[in-house]
């Protein structure tokens, strides 16, 4: 026995290593060599749940949604009732859709429905598949089975679960459909509930969709400011300097907040 655990040793530390530099380089937003080593490991051991769920989200990263849906699919036929591999599945196969012709994607309607809502069954809370559903029956045409009033279902859902998800929702709906006084009711009280990057954000593409140039400046000077985000301070900097306006309030704004990230990585090292 004791020959046997010395003889796999070896062969169980190079399988443990080649799996954590893939999470290394994952972390690093390294995908490429990530889904290498992640591809190393499955040669030693097909069924690694972990190495195939790290392998799906590195091609999910890279925007490669074919390969993420290949390795999703094995995930869900050997674990069906995981709600998050249903959700990534369902997920990949509709962005696979969206770039496929339309034959091919009326083809693939059916089993990314069929996914999203069974995440939705394993799961009652699950709010990106919700998500996911809302801009489907949004975006896909009325023939093929697209429908507002089940994207507002869904809003109402989020609303149930995440009061700021919910004024997302109907904001994204308001928004899509260019009422965007009331996209702009919904999307200012998701701020008030949520004062986040993600809120600010969508105010902000709400105001520069309807062309509201001074409320979206306006807008990403608040968030900047009051949320210390380098990035919506870098949207703020860059429309300051196309308007000629506020431009040294906007360079100061960014270069303090630049300053405060660089500190904040020499600290981690």
């Amino acid at each position: 026995m004791k020959t046997l655990i010395l003889f796999l040793w070896p062969m169980l530390l190079m399988a443990q290593t080649q799996f954590q530099k893939g999470t290394t380089a994952f972390d690093n937003q390294n995908y490429k060599q990530a889904i290498i080593y992640f591809l190393d490991r499955l040669v030693e051991e097909p069924s690694d749940k972990m190495a195939r769920d790290h392998l799906g989200h590195s091609y999910a990263k890279l925007g490669n949604w074919e390969k993420s849906a290949e390795v999703y699919k094995t995930l869900v036929d050997d674990y069906p009732k995981d709600a998050e591999y249903n959700f990534r599945y369902g997920g990949a196969l509709g962005l696979v859709s969206k770039k496929a012709n339309p034959f091919k994607a009326m083809s693939l309607l059916g089993d990314v429905k069929f996914h999203l809502k069974k995440a939705i069954l394993l799961d009652p809370k699950h709010i990106e598949s919700r998500w996911v559903l809302l801009q489907i029956y949004l975006e896909i045409p009325g023939i093929l089975g697209g429908s507002q009033d089940t994207s507002r279902e869904y809003a109402s859902q989020l609303k149930s679960i995440s009061l700021v998800d919910g004024a997302l929702a109907y904001g994204y709906i308001e928004r899509d459909q260019e009422n965007f006084d009331k996209a702009e009711s919904f999307y200012k009280e998701a701020v008030e509930l949520g004062q986040s990057e993600t809120t600010y954000k969508e105010l902000v593409e709400l105001y520069k969709r309807s062309k509201q140039t001074t409320k979206r400046f306006e807008a990403l000077e608040k968030g900047a400011t009051k949320l210390n985000s380098l990035p919506l301070a870098s949207d703020y900097a860059e429309l300051a300097i196309t308007l000629n306006k506020n431009k040294r309030k906007a360079l100061v704004i960014l270069e303090a907040l630049n300053l405060d990230e660089s500190n904040s990585k020499d600290k981690k090292t």
